[in-house]
């Protein structure tokens, strides 16, 4: 307990540094520069999809919360169990909170688990996905401080939220809580609204559980909408459930 205490104290007074050692020329998406033996500035997983989840248990009830940042290859593949063991954290809520309180409280509210510690549901995003994404490696850092790139991931992750208002996008279209839709409307609202090329997925009973946006990456941390490469047939039509939780 005491080394634990000691080591969040060390983080609590360290400077986050966070600064790319480089300055990466964007020419063109990840998935057309692979080979590049220079990682940081072109992604090896080019593809991201971007997930939000519509939890009718979760706050706000007006808000989607966010599910995970997810690198793909570029043929549409991925990981199951991360790319860089060595750097699979835990109680990664312990190490934000010690190095930047303001994003620990933002994302206890937008990025909050639907069984279990929010920390655990992190740990398992950082393990599996952020390891995946090369551009923000150790070595992609000047004067890199252990924990740099899992801040700087959750960093990335939360600015989609703030970039992009799902809720609206969809009820700009009269698209609400509390009945029936097309999957074609809500992802042909969210490209109009949002400026997203996105998936709607839903639970075997045919609700509406979340949407996946995907992007090209340029450069370290700049994504461009693309057109999903996956399309299935399912959630043609679905319930989109009102939350159970008052608005905030």
């Amino acid at each position: 307990m005491l080394s634990k205490s000691i080591a969040l104290l060390f983080l609590a007074g360290a400077t986050v540094a966070q600064q790319f050692s480089q300055v990466c020329p964007i020419t063109a998406p990840a998935c057309s520069l692979q080979g590049s033996a220079n990682t940081c500035c072109v992604a090896k997983d080019g593809w991201i999809v971007y997930a939000e989840t519509w939890v009718p248990s979760v706050t706000p009830s007006n808000k989607f919360t966010i599910h995970g940042l997810w690198p793909d290859r570029c043929n549409g593949t991925w990981s199951d169990s991360g790319c860089d063991a060595s750097r699979n954290y835990t109680s990664t809520g312990d190490i934000v909170k010690a190095r930047n309180p303001d994003l620990f409280n933002l994302m206890n509210k937008i990025w909050q688990s639907s069984s279990g510690p929010n920390s655990d549901f992190w740990d398992h995003e950082w393990n599996k996905h952020g390891t995946c994404l090369t551009t923000i490696d150790p070595q992609c850092f000047v004067n890199y401080q252990k924990y740099d790139e899992l801040i700087k991931y959750f960093e990335i992750v939360t600015a989609q939220h703030a970039k992009y208002d799902f809720y609206k996008a969809l009820a700009d279209e009269g698209i609400v809580p509390g009945a029936n839709y097309t999957r074609s409307s809500m992802e042909a609202a969210l490209n109009k609204n949002a400026g997203i090329r996105s998936l709607v997925r839903c639970d075997k009973t045919g609700t509406f559980t979340e949407v996946w946006a995907y992007f090209d990456i340029l450069g370290q941390d700049t994504f461009l909408p693309r057109v999903p490469d996956y399309n299935p047939n399912d959630c043609q039509n679905l319930y989109y459930p009102p939350k159970t939780v008052k608005k905030c």
